[in-house]
This record gives structure tokens, sequence and C-alpha cells, in this order.
């Protein structure tokens, strides 16, 4: 719904329900957008629940964790959904089986967003046990957050709690190495501050992406795309990067498959371990670098920058000289002749971004906030040779056809699809 959708990747099948999201082609009746925004609701029925008994928990320390976590859950799949259908049910209570909730505007599910990951960041811890690292913590919370505000705009709000995370880290942190960052030995390392976690061979517990983004037969073979695996996107200085994401040579011949850091050897068709990093520490650094462009790029960068750890040149070069540490040249830093101007910077920052989180699913939204989404699909198609156009409604997805016809068309349909 995210990753496949952008420019990063691309089926190696033509046909179902799959490929309609891949080319966007869809019909209100997909199964895929059906299945997404049943599973989202039933996310956030979970968390209503809960919610609903919250007074039942004596331990008030406990209560607080509870009610922050949940609430965590409930802002995420609120932001997917409002970034993938705009306007969709606010739904914050537990209710009716036959009540109907029309769609709310998009201005009002993130103010819900906003208070939910707000009452996070009150109530959260800052870390929890090795034994309970998946949960939620203020940090993440925090995070969240800024991506919340960065995606509107709302750069203002945004900024202090980057900075807050970038001169009070706590547990987390850029990991030396791009590599260990990824696959089933390095789960919940110091740069994830948040992820949904898989385990294989446990009832059910395991996941299925890791076996589509592989050449495994009877997948649908996510692979990548020619514009985003060529010397264009990642040049010398990114092979590192690069010779994670992918998986080629060998058994893959000179096609690119998407999986490199999803790898899960062992596990089951259909039933891997790997989990799925929704943020790390690496898009901390590079949302505030965004931010304070935005911000302040009117203001030319000097060389002072590159070792002002407050400036975007410092920020941005964190990340980007983790591509190769063990070079010096130019070539693998950023100097501020070479992004003086906001626009330029701006430009780099949208490089850097796709580089560094390639297949995480991050691509398609990043597109969306800088307006660029229709403009780099339709290139993405002609350099694939495909006659596919897509039309500005279409960066927000049709509402699935089940849900107006059973609230008896109280949900409305996005604009454009029939």
């Amino acid at each position: 719904m995210a990753g496949l959708r952008s420019d990063d990747s691309y089926i190696s099948t033509a046909e179902g329900d799959i490929n309609q999201v891949d080319g966007f082609i869809e019909y209100p009746t997909n199964s895929y957008v059906a299945n997404y925004w049943q599973t989202s609701y039933f996310a956030i029925l979970q968390c209503n629940t809960v919610l609903n008994y919250l007074n039942n928990v004596t331990d008030s320390t406990r209560k607080k964790y509870f009610e922050g976590e949940t609430k965590f859950i409930r802002a995420h799949m609120y932001f997917n959904m409002v970034r993938l259908w705009g306007s969709v049910p606010l739904i914050t209570t537990l209710v009716g089986y036959n009540d109907v909730t029309p769609r709310a505007d998009s201005a009002t599910i993130y103010n819900q967003i906003i208070a939910d990951f707000k009452t996070a960041i009150q109530y959260l811890p800052a870390s929890w046990d090795a034994s309970q690292a998946a949960r939620a913590t203020v940090g993440a919370a925090k995070g969240m957050l800024a991506k919340v505000y960065l995606t509107q705009k709302n750069y203002a709000a945004a900024r202090p709690l980057l900075l807050d995370l970038l001169q009070n880290p706590g547990t987390y942190q850029l990991m030396p190495s791009y590599k260990n960052i990824f696959g089933v030995s390095n789960e919940m390392n110091a740069e994830v501050m948040y992820a949904v976690r898989y385990k294989s061979n446990s009832n059910g517990l395991g996941e299925t992406y890791t076996y589509n983004m592989d050449k495994v037969s009877g997948s649908v073979g996510f692979r990548s795309a020619s514009d985003l695996r060529g010397s264009s996107v990642y040049v010398t200085a990114d092979s590192i990067r690069k010779n994670v994401t992918f998986l080629t040579g060998g058994d893959y011949g000179t096609s690119y498959y998407d999986g490199g850091k999803y790898l899960d050897p062992s596990a089951p068709k259909n039933d891997a371990g790997v989990d799925f990093i929704v943020l790390r520490y690496a898009d901390i650094v590079l949302m505030y670098a965004e931010v304070v462009n935005e911000m302040d790029g009117a203001t030319p960068l000097t060389a002072a920058d590159a070792t002002n750890p407050l400036s975007r040149l410092y920020q941005l070069n964190l990340v980007r000289k983790r591509a190769n540490p063990a070079a010096t040249s130019l070539v693998y830093a950023y100097n501020n002749a070479a992004v003086n101007t906001q626009a330029s910077f701006r430009t780099t920052i949208k490089a850097e971004r796709r580089r560094e989180f390639a297949i995480e699913d991050m691509r398609w939204y990043d597109l969306i906030r800088w307006g660029d989404a229709v403009t780099v699909m339709n290139a993405h198609f002609a350099t694939r040779a495909l006659t596919n156009v897509v039309l500005p409604y279409q960066v927000l997805y049709p509402v699935p056809q089940r849900e107006i016809d059973i609230s008896n068309h109280v949900i409305t349909q996005n604009q454009g699809y029939h």
C-alpha cells in the first residue's frame, strides 16, 4: 500500500489486484485496499476496547503506560489512513455493530492523531527492559509526532521535538554500520525506535513480506525499479547501502529484488520473523535537517556549519558519512558550497532520504508530503515503458466499495473513483 505505490518497487507478475496497486489502476473493490482498511480499523477497535476498560486497572503507573501505548498505536493507524485515504471515519469509542460513522475531514483526523501522540509522550517511559524492547517509548512518540507535524508542514512544532531527540537521545543512536541495522540477528538495536515485531514458527506471528520480496517460486517478487537502483541514485559513495538493500547475483542473476533488508533464510514460506521498522534514529536526523532547511534555508551555510551539531549540514552528513565511513573524499560528505541554497539542500535531502530508507515504505509518504507524487510516478512509468498515467486524485486510494455499501452510502467515495 505504500512501498509498492512508490517508484521504489514494482512486481514481477502482471496480474491480479496487486498489479492494480502497482499500476494505479485499482478499483474500489480491490482486495488489498479493502484488507488494509479493515485491518486498520480492527487495530483501532482493539485500542478503543482497551481504553474503554482502562479504569479497571488499579495500578496508576501501569494504567498510564497502557493508555500511552494504546493511544500511540491508534495514532499510528490513523496517521497511515489519513495519508492513504484523506478523510476517514474517526472512531475513538466502542460502537454498536450496526452503527455507521461518516468520514471526518482530514484536519479533524490530524487533531486526534496529535492529541493521542501527546498523551503517549506524557505517559510513556523512556525505555523498557530488554524483554519488552518493542513497547512504545516517549522517544518513539516524540519522533512520530514530529513526523506528523512535518507532514502538515508545521515545521515550528516539529523542530523542538526533533532537537530534543538529538540532544537527549536516551538509548537511541545511529548504528555505526548500516548493515547491522537490519536482519533477524540485529532486531531492536539502538537505532530502532519503533518496530512491528514478528516471530517465525509461532502460531501465526510471522510475516509474509519477506517471501514476497524474494525470488521464490509462487511469490509476486517485489523488484527494485531501475530508477532506484540506477547510478543516478546510488553513486559510488552509496555502495554499502545499495548492497544491503537489494538482492542480486547468484540465484538472483542480474535482477534486483527488494528483500535485502528483510532476509530470514531459515523461515518457512509466509512465516518469517523479521521485524518491520517503522521509525529509526536516522529518520530523526534527516527530519531535523529538512525542518531547519525549510525554516532557515534562506540563510546561506558556512564552513563552520560542518562542525555545528545544530546545523542542517552537520546532521545531514551524519547519515551521509555512514554510507562509507572509511572514505575521506567530499563525495562521501556534503560541504556548504555544494548545498548552499535552500533549493539545493531540499533536493539533496530528498535524494538522501530515498537512499537511506529505500524499501522501508517511506518513499510514498515522502512523495505525498513533498507534493511530488504525480510527477515522480509518471516519470517512473515512462522509465518502465508503460502507458499508465497518474492523475492528481489518485494520490489517495479509493474507499473500499464494501464500506460504502454496508453504510448505505453514509461513507462516501473519494473524488475520481466510481
